[in-house]
Protein backbone atom coordinates (compact mmCIF):
# COMPACT_ATOMS: atom_id res chain seq x y z
CA UNK A 1 0.00 0.00 0.00
CA UNK A 2 1.31 3.41 -1.02
CA UNK A 3 2.23 5.96 2.20
CA UNK A 4 1.82 9.96 1.52
CA UNK A 5 4.07 12.65 2.68
CA UNK A 6 4.24 16.00 2.91
CA UNK A 7 7.00 17.63 0.66
CA UNK A 8 7.88 21.52 1.64
CA UNK A 9 9.42 23.50 -1.46
CA UNK A 10 10.38 27.48 -1.84
CA UNK A 11 8.14 29.72 -3.24
CA UNK A 12 10.14 29.50 -6.04
CA UNK A 13 10.63 26.48 -7.14
CA UNK A 14 6.52 26.02 -5.89
CA UNK A 15 5.86 28.30 -8.54
CA UNK A 16 7.84 26.25 -11.51
CA UNK A 17 6.60 23.08 -10.23
CA UNK A 18 2.83 24.73 -10.52
CA UNK A 19 3.82 25.91 -14.49
CA UNK A 20 4.39 22.40 -15.23
CA UNK A 21 2.67 20.39 -12.96
CA UNK A 22 0.61 18.37 -16.07
CA UNK A 23 4.24 17.87 -17.72
CA UNK A 24 5.15 15.42 -14.70
CA UNK A 25 4.19 12.85 -12.66
CA UNK A 26 5.55 14.20 -9.53
CA UNK A 27 4.73 11.13 -7.28
CA UNK A 28 7.03 9.29 -9.48
CA UNK A 29 10.06 12.01 -10.07
CA UNK A 30 9.79 12.00 -6.42
CA UNK A 31 10.46 8.32 -5.55
CA UNK A 32 12.99 7.79 -8.28
CA UNK A 33 14.79 11.14 -7.37
CA UNK A 34 14.99 9.32 -3.99
CA UNK A 35 15.20 5.94 -4.74
CA UNK A 36 18.68 6.95 -6.67
CA UNK A 37 19.87 8.79 -3.72
CA UNK A 38 19.28 5.74 -1.06
CA UNK A 39 21.14 3.29 -3.45
CA UNK A 40 23.59 5.05 -3.68
CA UNK A 41 24.51 5.84 0.07
CA UNK A 42 23.74 2.09 0.32
CA UNK A 43 26.31 1.38 -2.34
CA UNK A 44 28.93 3.23 -0.96
CA UNK A 45 28.53 2.06 2.42
CA UNK A 46 28.69 -1.65 1.22
CA UNK A 47 31.54 -1.09 -0.65
CA UNK A 48 33.19 0.70 2.29
CA UNK A 49 31.88 -2.21 5.13
CA UNK A 50 34.85 -4.09 7.00
CA UNK A 51 37.44 -1.95 4.62
CA UNK A 52 38.15 1.38 6.46
CA UNK A 53 38.10 2.89 9.76
CA UNK A 54 35.20 5.32 9.88
CA UNK A 55 35.39 6.76 13.01
CA UNK A 56 39.30 6.98 12.39
CA UNK A 57 38.49 8.89 9.03
CA UNK A 58 36.16 10.97 11.19
CA UNK A 59 38.80 12.47 13.62
CA UNK A 60 41.32 12.65 10.57
CA UNK A 61 39.17 14.93 8.80
CA UNK A 62 38.00 17.11 12.07
CA UNK A 63 41.55 17.65 12.49
CA UNK A 64 42.34 19.10 9.20
CA UNK A 65 39.39 21.00 9.12
CA UNK A 66 40.63 22.78 12.51
CA UNK A 67 43.80 23.22 10.89
CA UNK A 68 41.98 25.23 7.61
CA UNK A 69 40.11 26.92 10.35
CA UNK A 70 43.33 27.84 12.03
CA UNK A 71 45.18 29.11 9.06
CA UNK A 72 41.92 30.98 8.12
CA UNK A 73 42.13 33.22 11.31
CA UNK A 74 46.10 33.74 10.84
CA UNK A 75 45.75 35.09 7.73
CA UNK A 76 42.81 37.35 8.71
CA UNK A 77 44.57 38.64 11.58
CA UNK A 78 47.70 39.30 9.53
CA UNK A 79 45.80 41.20 7.35
CA UNK A 80 43.51 43.12 9.88
CA UNK A 81 47.09 44.00 11.17
CA UNK A 82 47.95 45.28 7.86
CA UNK A 83 44.76 47.29 7.46
CA UNK A 84 45.34 48.70 10.66
CA UNK A 85 48.90 49.79 10.18
CA UNK A 86 47.36 51.41 6.89
CA UNK A 87 44.89 53.37 8.12
CA UNK A 88 44.22 56.39 8.61
CA UNK A 89 43.94 57.68 12.80
CA UNK A 90 39.84 58.35 11.85
CA UNK A 91 39.29 55.14 10.12
CA UNK A 92 40.91 53.15 12.84
CA UNK A 93 39.30 54.68 15.52
CA UNK A 94 35.72 54.01 14.00
CA UNK A 95 36.32 50.71 13.04
CA UNK A 96 37.36 50.27 16.99
CA UNK A 97 34.27 52.02 17.97
CA UNK A 98 31.92 50.22 15.41
CA UNK A 99 32.81 46.66 16.90
CA UNK A 100 32.31 47.99 20.83
CA UNK A 101 29.27 49.18 19.84
CA UNK A 102 27.97 46.85 17.10
CA UNK A 103 30.04 44.06 16.77
CA UNK A 104 31.03 45.04 13.33
CA UNK A 105 34.33 46.56 11.80
CA UNK A 106 34.16 49.61 9.37
CA UNK A 107 36.70 48.22 7.30
CA UNK A 108 35.17 44.98 6.75
CA UNK A 109 32.83 46.56 4.33
CA UNK A 110 35.20 47.30 2.11
CA UNK A 111 39.32 45.97 1.99
CA UNK A 112 38.61 43.20 4.20
CA UNK A 113 35.67 42.12 2.88
CA UNK A 114 36.78 41.21 -0.70
CA UNK A 115 39.33 39.05 1.26
CA UNK A 116 37.22 37.22 3.30
CA UNK A 117 34.65 36.69 0.78
CA UNK A 118 37.52 35.17 -1.44
CA UNK A 119 39.78 33.50 1.34
CA UNK A 120 37.01 30.38 1.41
CA UNK A 121 37.46 29.92 -2.53
CA UNK A 122 41.29 30.26 -2.19
CA UNK A 123 41.20 27.63 0.50
CA UNK A 124 39.20 25.52 -1.82
CA UNK A 125 36.23 25.58 0.01
CA UNK A 126 32.45 25.96 -0.29
CA UNK A 127 28.99 26.37 1.08
CA UNK A 128 28.66 25.60 4.97
CA UNK A 129 32.39 25.04 4.81
CA UNK A 130 32.89 28.31 3.18
CA UNK A 131 31.21 29.90 5.68
CA UNK A 132 33.27 28.41 8.28
CA UNK A 133 36.25 29.23 7.08
CA UNK A 134 35.08 32.98 6.61
CA UNK A 135 34.31 33.41 10.13
CA UNK A 136 37.39 32.43 10.91
CA UNK A 137 39.01 34.91 8.91
CA UNK A 138 36.87 37.77 10.07
CA UNK A 139 37.34 36.72 13.63
CA UNK A 140 40.75 36.64 13.14
CA UNK A 141 40.72 39.95 10.51
CA UNK A 142 39.30 41.46 13.90
CA UNK A 143 41.55 40.44 16.36
CA UNK A 144 44.41 42.34 13.92
CA UNK A 145 42.79 45.27 13.83
CA UNK A 146 42.11 45.15 17.86
CA UNK A 147 45.37 43.79 18.33
CA UNK A 148 47.45 47.02 16.36
CA UNK A 149 45.20 49.74 18.16
CA UNK A 150 46.13 48.12 21.58
CA UNK A 151 49.36 48.64 20.68
CA UNK A 152 49.58 52.65 19.97
CA UNK A 153 46.17 53.45 21.47
CA UNK A 154 48.09 54.31 24.75
CA UNK A 155 50.41 56.27 23.09
CA UNK A 156 48.27 58.42 21.00
CA UNK A 157 47.26 60.29 24.11
CA UNK A 158 50.27 62.12 24.59
CA UNK A 159 49.14 65.56 22.44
Amino acid sequence: MAKKITLTVNESLFQKIDTWRSSFNLSRLFQDAVTEAINQKENLQHRLAGKVDLPRIIERLKAEKLGVLEKAGKAGEADGSAWAGRAHYAELVQAITEFEVNGTVAGERDEAALHWEAYPLAAGMEGKEGGAAREAYRDGWRRGVRGLWDLVKDQLTDL
